[in-house]
């Protein structure tokens, strides 16, 4: 009997996290061509429950995860944004993006971390969900991934590959892993 109540547990948990919508959203974007059609994709994108201000460009799919009914809220996209391809949003806090933002392709944003458990199991499954801000005029390069509770001042510049683990001053260019200041900008 134990083991019948918890295959519906693992089963009622694999159907809350299809993303039936999130798949539906995906695919009809797929459809489109590649870096064509950027502001139908985001129509698409805003009818899931993301809120898309006006001229943002999508130019393919994303990638959402993130726990509960509809994760899509937590994600908020300021105009004139362009989000290029393989953009992973980790939703289980929120995501602001500024206006005037490149997200440049397999850029990864994160916005939980899991507690630290006892020695016997350093893996602890609770963990504390942390919002992520990426202001106004910000351009993230190629691959780079933001950790949660990272806040990317106006104007700045992260550099391909970097690992963004603490917030980023405003106009400055960061790079590394960790990212790093690596110059101020005018």
């Amino acid at each position: 009997m134990p083991g019948s109540v918890r295959l519906r547990s693992e089963f009622r948990l694999v159907w809350e996290n299809t993303r039936l919508k999130l798949r539906v959203a995906n695919l009809l974007c797929r459809l489109m061509p590649q870096f064509t059609l950027t502001t139908l994709r985001a129509a698409v994108y805003r009818r899931l429950g993301v809120r898309v201000g006006p001229r943002v460009a999508f130019m393919n799919t994303i990638d959402i995860t993130g726990s509960g009914r509809n994760p899509y809220e937590r994600l908020s996209i300021g105009a004139d944004t362009i989000i290029s391809t393989g953009v992973l949003f980790n939703l289980e806090g929120n995501v602001t993006i500024g206006r005037n933002v490149e997200i440049s392709q397999f850029v990864h944003i994160f916005t939980s971390k899991h507690a630290i458990g006892s020695a016997e199991r350093r893996f602890s499954p609770a963990f504390e969900a942390l919002p992520v801000v990426i202001e106004d005029g910000v351009w993230v390069g190629t691959g780079v991934t933001i950790l949660p509770g990272v806040t990317i001042g106006r104007g700045s510049i992260v550099s391909a590959g970097s690992v963004v683990n603490r917030d980023v001053p405003p106009n400055t260019l960061v790079s590394g892993v960790p990212a790093v200041v690596v110059k101020e900008l005018t």
